[in-house]
């Protein structure tokens, strides 16, 4: 019966073994570890303090996290804010990996590397479902990167999230200028 179900001439599918599909999923799982381990080091091994760059010890900055509880105060933080790098955490009080991700994000918003270039908000989605509605989230944890009222990139799930949230705020953010002497 099968034999006679044939692709047109004209167009050949690609083929994509299952040891090849294998060996994708292995290398994207394994680089996700890797990113998120690196984060994990970088950042909670000192419990709560910061490494300096010449390896001393210190007291991280006391991060706040904005609790944004209206679409309005999302707007104005975004308009006196338009030089950093603003990111926004959608978040839903009984979401395993909303909680799973949190202390990542909280260490991420106390960090002096972060001070002056990023703000960091909290929305609740089902507190705040203008914003979700606005900004079109559909699931969470979803973090969003907006620069100068635009939307820059998001990321949807906590796992990703992990993996990578470190990484698109250290892309993100505003870079120091040059200094011209």
């Amino acid at each position: 019966f099968f034999s006679n179900c044939k692709p047109p001439s004209h167009h050949t599918p690609p083929r994509i073994t299952m040891k090849s599909q294998l060996f994708l999923i292995a290398i994207l799982y394994c680089s996700s570890l890797a990113t998120a381990w690196r984060i994990h080091n970088k950042h909670s091994h000192t419990f709560g303090l910061q490494r300096s760059s010449a390896g001393v010890l210190s007291i991280p900055r006391g991060g706040e996290i904005i609790q944004a509880t209206t679409l309005e105060q999302i707007e104005t933080i975004l308009e006196e804010n338009a030089e950093k790098l603003v990111v926004i955490d959608f978040t839903s009080k009984n979401c395993p990996p909303c909680k799973k991700v949190a202390p990542l994000y909280e260490e991420l918003s106390e960090s002096e590397e972060f001070e002056s270039k990023v703000v960091f908000l909290k929305v609740d989605v089902d507190v705040n479902t203008d914003a979700v509605s606005k900004y079109g989230v559909t699931g969470w944890p979803t973090f969003l990167f907006i620069k100068k009222g635009e939307v820059q990139t998001e990321i949807v799930g906590g796992k990703l999230a992990e993996a990578t949230l470190y990484d698109w705020v250290r892309l993100l953010m505003p870079k120091e200028e040059a200094k011209q002497e």
